[in-house]
């Protein structure tokens, strides 16, 4: 990433002599100091207000500062360790993970190595630290700003964050770090979600406080960071536990550490009782259906989509058709495992699983790799290991429709007409991407093509879902630029899943309740379950 656009003033110095020492530019952002022998000292200054950069590099506010070490230079012969001075404004206080040792009551720590203190924001400023103490650990949420309804609210949030922590701790028996801090902001603006090695920054939104869906919806993003402090920040996939700070590092393995994560989110968040059995479900489906529904689900593999992470992960046009999302593979992956594990006799699960991988893996000097993670769970039951060479390094794969009927579900499958059109997190009226084996490809469609009428009609989202499902031939007028143009469409069909009905055991039932926590899951037979629960927080994508 462009990190070194915001510095200048950039200077060095002969410490001994103070003379000044030439600094050229090496490549697009980085530096070389000529004629330097002994102590070099370097000054610069950085912007920090950049929205883009304050997830990974912090910033600077008026009434607060979140400081990170991605906005130091970076020295690649000196990996560390590092002391930092810190010299804050009158009347701020500051807050500082744990993690690295403070010199008395100063405001200086020392950092074991360079890439510690990259892994540690520093929070500074007139903000608000709340403690919450789960299995004994310190859990400490420092908001820097608020936002309406925080007053009445905000300890309700805190303690659904703490509840979902402790079903971690079942999961591991422990908590890998001394103390945790959450740094949290509620401004829309600011879309954080980062892990670090003892703590996270989360965007939570400015309507937190007063709306319990998006409550819900962050109480999981914290989860979802909270999490990588085992898969990530200490369980890391090659090369990544050695990472290259200079040249960049690149794994196959992200569908593990992100995937595997995203589905945890929403386990802990069911078992904590944000969400209800029927929601994670339902979440569970409408992630499979719309994999299933771009046609990169068949191209694409999990461990080539993790490779590619730097190329792909943000949505483009023709993303569909040429990428998937590693999160969503893996949360499906780690659900297809979880069942199956589930289901045998003896009955095995992947929390079980997945912290013994852990203790055998978290060690590691190098990471583990894909082959290791197929090895172990072949050994841990045979022929788990082919259906995660299915699954995770061949493209498709997936079984969560039988999975669903192993755990007592009849999956209901109905035809459905489409168009092709994509759009995300809203409903047009510009066209997000276009499904290249669909009639909307076929007629010439493209992505940020403005639909301005439907069969001679104004454009609206009901109008264009109602046509496709009805219309024989559909006529849209769309603006590509300064040109008016018109694509005549007829709908093609596709199958996909529309509901699930319980046809299962007590046996089954009882399944289910003590993987989710729930007592109260306690289905009637031909109960329905509706499908309308869908949240993904890199955008919920809908094809028409």
């Amino acid at each position: 990433m462009p990190f070194g656009r915001d510095l200048f003033d950039l200077e060095a110095r002969d410490a001994a002599s103070g003379a000044a020492l030439a600094v050229v530019r090496d490549g697009w952002q980085a530096f070389r100091i000529e004629a330097a022998k002994g102590t070099t000292i370097v000054t610069y200054k950085a912007y920090a207000y950049s929205a883009d950069f304050s997830e990974p590099c912090g910033l600077v506010d008026g009434a607060y500062a979140v400081i990170l070490g991605a906005r130091y230079l970076h020295a690649p012969a000196f990996p560390g360790p590092c002391r930092v001075q810190y010299e804050l404004p009158a009347g701020w206080s500051v807050h500082h993970p744990s993690g690295a040792a403070r010199l008395g009551t100063t405001t200086t720590w020392d950092y074991p190595s360079y890439e510690v203190m990259l892994d540690t924001p520093v929070v500074m400023g007139n903000y608000d630290l709340i403690e919450r103490s789960v299995k004994g650990t310190r859990f400490w949420f420092v908001f820097v700003d608020r936002s309406l309804g925080y007053e009445a609210h905000v300890d309700a949030f805190v303690d659904q964050v703490a509840t979902a922590a402790g079903e971690f701790h079942e999961i591991f028996g422990s908590f890998p770090f001394e103390d945790y801090t959450f740094v949290l902001t509620t401004n829309p603006e600011l879309d954080w979600g980062l892990e670090h090695l003892t703590s996270t920054m989360c965007g939570v939104g400015n309507e937190v406080f007063i709306d319990p869906e998006k409550m819900a919806l962050a109480t999981r993003v914290c989860a979802h960071e909270l999490f990588h402090a085992w898969n990530v920040r200490r369980l890391r996939p090659a090369p990544l536990k050695q990472p290259d700070l200079y040249g960049g590092s690149f794994t196959e393995g992200l569908w593990v550490a992100e995937g595997f994560t995203r589905y945890y989110e929403f386990l802990a968040c069911t078992r904590a009782a944000v969400y209800t059995p029927a929601q994670f479900f339902s979440c569970v489906v409408n992630y499979y259906k719309h994999l299933a529904a771009t046609p990169a689900f068949g191209r694409v593999s999990a461990v080539d989509s993790s490779l590619a992470a730097y190329l792909n992960h943000s949505k483009y046009p023709g993303r569909c058709n040429n990428s998937i999302d590693y999160y969503d593979k893996g949360m499906l992956i780690a659900f297809d495992l979880d069942v199956e594990l589930r289901t045998k006799s003896p009955a095995d699960s992947l929390d079980h699983a997945f912290r013994d991988f852990y203790q055998q893996h978290a060690g590691s000097k190098l990471g583990y790799t894909t082959a290791e993670v197929i090895a172990f769970f072949e050994a841990r039951h045979a022929g788990l290991g082919q259906m995660l060479t299915h699954t995770a390094v061949e493209a498709a794969g997936l079984c969560v429709e039988t999975r669903l009927t192993h755990l007592g579900f009849q999956v209901q499958n109905e035809p459905v007409r489409y168009l092709g059109l994509m759009f995300n997190n809203s409903t047009g009226p510009a066209i997000n991407n276009v499904l290249d084996d669909s009639p909307a490809s076929s007629c010439g469609a493209a992505p940020d093509d403005v639909i301005t009428r439907i069969n001679g009609y104004p454009f609206s989202a009901k109008a264009l879902a109602w046509v496709a499902a009805r219309s024989d031939e559909v006529t849209l007028e769309v603006m590509r630029g300064h040109r008016a143009l018109n694509f005549k469409l007829t709908p093609a069909e596709r199958t996909q899943i529309t509901s699930l009905v319980w046809e299962g055991s007590e046996e089954q039932a009882q399944l289910i309740r003590s993987w989710l926590h729930c007592d109260g899951f306690r289905p009637t037979a031909g109960q329905v379950f509706e499908l309308r629960f869908y949240e993904n927080f890199h955008g919920v994508e809908m094809v028409i």
